[in-house]
């Protein structure tokens, strides 16, 4: 038999074997295969994009064996608290239209509780809970309400709380 022939994996294909099975047993893994067909898919891959940027191709491709890309529709921006207080975000329609501002909650409450849906139907430990809402609250990334605790008469009063 020709060495070729009695082939062993390699150290390296061991550590990637490990890493992939533990990267399949991480939240973001299984919360990306939990939400793939429903609407906060799009806001989670937005979410984990934002946080894990140079890991998304990998997780992507754990959770998805053969991905290659996404495709349209997707978020193409971190989310934002809209004057009115919704959570909006740019949307990349199926046709490559962009829709700025694309409204995704109504109030900070409806993401919060969209997650915590989430992380409960997860069955997800505490600290996997606080690691995804610490990166759901990355998310957001400006406030453009008022801020509701300056005086009006101040000349400074249409100042932004973030």
């Amino acid at each position: 038999m020709a060495a070729w022939e009695a082939r062993v994996d390699s150290p390296t294909d061991d550590l990637a074997r490990k890493m992939s099975d533990e990267l399949r047993d991480s939240w973001q893994v299984k919360a990306l295969i939990a939400t793939q067909k429903i609407e906060l898919g799009a806001t989670l891959l937005s979410v984990l994009a934002h946080t894990y940027d140079d890991a998304m191709q990998v997780l992507m491709r754990v959770a998805f064996p053969g991905f290659t890309s996404i495709k349209p529709p997707f978020l193409c921006t971190a989310g934002k608290v809209a004057k009115n207080g919704t959570i909006v975000a740019d949307l990349v329609t199926p046709d490559g239209r962009i829709v700025k501002d694309y409204v995704l909650f109504r109030t900070e409450r409806h993401l919060r509780d969209s997650f915590r849906r989430l992380a409960d139907c997860m069955k997800l430990n505490d600290s996997d809970r606080i690691e995804m809402f610490k990166c759901v609250q990355r998310w957001v990334v400006a406030d453009r309400r008022l801020d509701p605790t300056m005086n009006p008469r101040d000349p400074d009063a249409k100042r932004l709380t973030h």
